[in-house]
């Protein structure tokens, strides 16, 4: 039966895992597939005008000097190298379009009659200049810096119709990449503006607003991960990606600063973001995959403080060297690493986690192979996106995705645990219930058995002693009746000494010495004998139990009878007072002294068996003056009487 039941829980396993691969890799077979296909994608050209493709190219000098020499045809979009650094690189493209009258469709005309045309820039880096028949139309530094690398734009220029000449119209764009390797420019757009606006309101959108709506989600999340990690200090991830996403949303000031913020030390500063995101990615993976940074990981600080200490130090062709030769190497080595990382994490540990963040990685570096091609040389249209930031914000969008996933999950765990501990701590509740109202009716039985069998012995070493002499007194011959009234009296006072000890006085030993007066009193008056009663205030004790009271009345009563009728005095003095462990009883007298234990005599070793039963110390000091007998009790009375009696 055990080996049946061992197949099928290994059949069961077998058949979970093969479900689990088969889910992984369908999930990165669609990542694959999405990352070829974007490569496809592409907005649709605008639906008429002329599709300027074709240029007449030659480098810039300076922004208005070309180099000597004659033009070369090329085709856009089109890219060049440029010195970058800080140097001027630039070139001069010119191309021309054939305006007729046919072209002046009644739609969209202004209210002089002709049709608005415009000049649609689908893509560009850098700054550009862009004139129509030696017109200056568009400066782009009106609209934005173009000294940062890692961002494209577009452009849409209106032409004014007095500028618009019908036939040979000639376009000349100027391009400048002050820093980076490469300059862009996309395909070239001439025609009605009302056809060309809506292709430019696509790229606008996904070229400049969706990398601001993330450069939002950036700052959300990074705030939001803050507050997480100072929920959860123990998990390390939270705060070191809050930091990745702070030190990568600097790469987007541009896209948010006004322009006269835009300094070129800021555009510097944030082209330099990439070592100090890269340098964080290491000890990200290594906590989310739960392990533990070593010492070591302090090295990787050596990447962001070297570039920005050669932003400070170096000139520019040294720090274009720096950043380009040694920190983008060493960045894509420590990027490679954290991929590494999460691999292990992902596929040793079955990290699910882990294996969302790689797919959007595989995605993202997909993405950027594409765009890396289309700006550093390839022909053919880029992609639809900015060549860095989308694919990058893509990664860190996910990632914080699932860390905050992660968190939700964690809280509900918790949630669900809490739930769970409230309903076990209700049942044990209901259980320890029900057990204690079991206890306690058993309590009460033993109790009151205990009670009962008290009772049942105090009655017979007492009262039903009494009733015996009494019975033997009156069938004895001659009896004296002055000997049976004695008698009746003794097992009257014995019964009424019961039931004084069984009044409910809680924790005050003062109410129950009180009783103690209110029966010994009477019994002193009848022998002539004046009680000198004493009470200090006292502090509350615990254990006084009825039997407990009971045996200190009959030691404190044979006590004060014995000095009443043994003592020859006529005062009894019973002083109650506090001492630094309990109560002090002393019982004294003005007589003539000579308390002793006689031959056959029970009196005194009775006084001490009743003492120690309710673990009380006794001493009698009898001096030719009087008699006194002390008895100490502990805060706490009655264990040794309890025993005694079980």
């Amino acid at each position: 039966m055990s080996a049946g039941l061992a197949g099928v829980r290994r059949d069961g396993m077998a058949g979970s895992l093969a479900r689990r691969r088969g889910a992984l890799a369908l999930f990165y077979l669609t990542i694959l597939a999405l990352g070829i296909a974007v490569r496809f994608f592409q907005l649709p050209p605008p639906e008429g005008g002329v599709a300027l493709d074709r240029a007449l190219f030659k480098p810039l000098v300076d922004l208005d000097r070309p180099v000597d020499g004659p033009e070369t045809a090329v085709s856009l979009p089109h890219s060049m190298a440029v010195p970058g650094a800080g140097r001027f690189g630039g070139g001069l493209y010119r191309m021309d379009f054939v305006h007729s009258p046919e072209d002046r469709s009644p739609e969209g005309r202004s209210p002089d009659g002709e049709t608005p045309w415009s000049v649609l820039v689908s893509r560009y880096s850098g700054r550009i200049l862009v004139r129509l028949n030696d017109v200056l139309l568009y400066d782009s530094e009106w609209r934005h810096s173009g000294q940062i690398v890692t961002l494209i734009w577009p452009a849409i220029i209106p032409i004014p119709a007095p500028l618009l000449k019908d036939g040979v119209n000639t376009v000349e764009i100027r391009t400048v990449m002050a820093f980076g390797k490469k300059s862009y420019l996309g395909r070239i757009h001439a025609g009605p503006d009302g056809l060309l606006r809506p292709v430019y309101q696509w790229h606008n959108f996904l070229l400049i607003t969706l990398p601001q709506l993330l450069f939002a989600w950036e700052i959300a999340f990074g705030v939001l991960l803050v507050i997480v990690w100072a929920a959860r200090r123990s998990e390390l991830f939270y705060i070191v990606f809050a930091g990745i996403l702070f030190f990568n949303s600097i790469s987007h000031l541009a896209l948010v600063l006004p322009d006269s913020l835009v300094l070129p030390s800021v555009m510097w500063l944030s082209n330099l973001s990439f070592s100090w995101v890269t340098a964080l990615l290491i000890p990200f993976a290594l906590s989310f995959a739960g392990r533990r940074l070593p010492p070591a990981t302090l090295l990787l600080a050596v990447l962001p403080f070297g570039t920005t200490a050669g932003f400070f130090l170096l000139p520019p062709e040294q720090l274009q060297t720096l950043i380009w030769f040694i920190a983008l190497p060493i960045a894509m080595v420590l990027s490679a690493i954290a991929v590494a990382v999460l691999v292990h994490a992902a596929i040793r540990h079955h990290n699910d986690a882990a294996h969302v963040i790689l797919g959007a990685t595989l995605l993202a570096v997909l993405t950027l192979v594409h765009q890396a091609a289309s700006l550093y040389g390839a022909t053919g249209e880029p992609l639809f996106i900015s060549p860095f930031s989308i694919p990058v914000l893509m990664v860190l969008s996910v990632t914080s995705t699932v860390l905050m996933w992660r968190f939700a999950t964690a809280l509900n765990a918790v949630d669900q645990f809490n739930a769970k501990l409230r309903r076990e701590i209700a049942d044990a509740e209901a259980a320890l219930r029900v057990s204690l109202t079991r206890e306690q009716a058993q309590e009460r039985a033993i109790a009151l058995e205990a009670e009962r069998s008290r009772l049942t012995r105090d009655l017979h070493d007492g009262l039903a002693g009494q009733l015996v002499s009494m019975v033997a007194l009156s069938g004895r011959t001659g009896a004296d009746a002055r000997d049976l009234g004695s008698a009746a009296r003794q097992a009257l006072i014995d019964l009424r000494l019961v039931i004084a000890s069984m009044a409910e006085v809680g924790d005050d030993p003062g109410m129950m010495l009180a009783n103690f007066r209110d029966h010994i009193e009477p019994q002193l008056r009848a022998l002539g004998i004046t009680l000198d009663w004493r009470m200090h205030a006292l502090p509350e004790a615990s254990g006084w139990s009825s039997s407990t009271a009971l045996e200190l009345f009959r030691l404190l009563q044979e006590a004060t009878i014995n000095a009443a009728r043994h003592s020859g005095a006529d005062r009894v003095t019973i002083e109650i007072l506090p001492t630094d462990d309990g109560v002090r009883v002393v019982v004294a007298d003005d007589g003539s002294g000579g308390a002793a234990d006689r031959p056959g005599g029970y009196g005194l070793a009775n006084m001490r068996r009743r003492a120690q039963a309710i673990g009380a110390r006794l001493a009698i000091d009898t001096q030719a003056d009087g008699t006194s007998v002390v008895v100490d009790l502990p805060r706490r009375t009655g264990p040794a009487a309890e025993r005694r009696m079980t």
